[in-house]
């Protein structure tokens, strides 16, 4: 299976922008200090972002086909009863390979489409036809694309259990009824010209974001630190205990079986450097936030969050009460710090967006 989905501003991570801190927080009395980090040089970061390629008709069905999917009838499928392709099916997963777990293959409750999957081929096609409740055991070769490069070409098994189905039921496309829940026009040339403009939209936000990425990775670059490989390890124990933990818990998994899940991902090569990275990048902006003597105004942690409620699907009554108590504000005051440094390298930053008129 595929690492779990990870924004550049993972909570972990976030943490180190701390104000003063010294150590790692929420670890046990054995924190791991943080090294001591200066930035290589003061000069504006340029960089450069690609043109993306011209939009595709390929491109429009699919988001045309996902905004049906979205309004389809749901019926739940009873126990017993088969899955069929198209489902949506939630899942309990655990993979084995060279009779190891494979790392980051532990799901617990998950909702996916019962759709091929190029990453694993063979997986759906097994799994459809089996009953909700039922266990399978479903046996297939990691290909050669498959994110583990040591386990690519290695034959795998996946024991799942089908918690869970729903038949979706899909509007017809072209009914005048459908067309009017998608507030996009009245007809299909009108929706799809309206997806069109969302399409482009989407992609100079997303433009903007490798722009930022790529900023942050000059920042990173920059940054003459020595990471110590406890702190690499804390960091991913911290990861792997948000994605697995509490499901190897739930399965009752041995001491030993434990161990193993999480050593799966500490050996991993490209999750080391990620994890790497992504520390450097904080330890940079850290650098950045004391160079350059930033401040934010007491209580000016709200209105840095409130510019990124949609986007990190926060509510703001929600943001509010915890800012409000010392036991739930201190991840949201360092992800605002976070953001209030990122804001600061970017408007110092050169960018220049290819394809676009100076």
């Amino acid at each position: 299976m595929s690492r779990p989905d990870d924004t550049l501003e993972s909570i972990a991570v976030l943490d180190l922008m701390g104000s003063g801190s010294e150590h790692l927080p929420g670890m046990d009395s054995t924190s791991v200090p943080l090294p001591e980090a200066r930035l290589s040089s003061d000069e504006p970061i340029r960089v450069s972002v690609p043109a993306p390629p011209p939009l595709t008709e390929e491109e429009l069905i699919l988001h045309f086909n996902q905004l049906a999917r979205e309004h389809a009838q749901l019926r739940e499928r009873e126990p017993g009863e088969p899955v069929e392709p198209g489902d949506d099916v939630q899942l309990d997963i655990i993979g084995y390979a060279n009779e190891r777990l494979i790392p980051f293959s532990i799901r617990s409750e998950m909702w996916m489409e019962l759709e091929p999957q190029d990453e694993l081929p063979g997986f759906v096609e097994t799994l459809a036809g089996s009953a909700v409740g039922d266990c399978v055991g479903i046996e297939l070769v990691l290909p050669e694309s498959y994110p583990v490069e040591s386990l690519r070409g290695v034959r795998a098994r996946f024991m799942v259990d089908l918690l869970a189905a729903r038949e979706v039921m899909l509007p017809d496309p072209e009914s005048e009824e459908f067309l009017r829940e998608l507030g996009r026009g009245n007809t299909l040339p009108e929706v799809m010209e309206a997806l069109g403009e969302e399409l482009l939209e989407e992609r100079s936000d997303a433009r903007w974001l490798e722009a930022r990425n790529r900023v942050l990775e000059g920042l990173a670059s920059r940054v003459e630190v020595d990471l110590p490989d406890s702190l690499i390890d804390e960091e991913i124990r911290r990861r792997w205990e948000l994605a697995e933990g509490q499901t190897v818990r739930e399965k009752n998994f041995s001491p030993e079986e434990t161990q193993e899940a999480l050593d799966a991902w500490k050996a991993d090569p490209a999750t080391r450097a990620e994890v790497e990275r992504r520390l450097r990048t904080s330890l940079a902006l850290k650098a950045v936030a004391e160079r350059d003597q930033l401040q934010l105004e007491e209580g000016g942690e709200f209105g840095v969050l409130e510019k990124y409620l949609d986007a990190y699907g926060l509510q703001e009554s929600e943001v509010r009460e915890a800012l409000a108590n010392p036991d739930t504000a201190v991840p949201l005051i360092n992800l605002a710090w976070h953001l209030f440094t990122v804001e600061h390298v970017m408007e110092q930053a050169e960018i220049h967006f290819e394809g676009e008129e100076s």
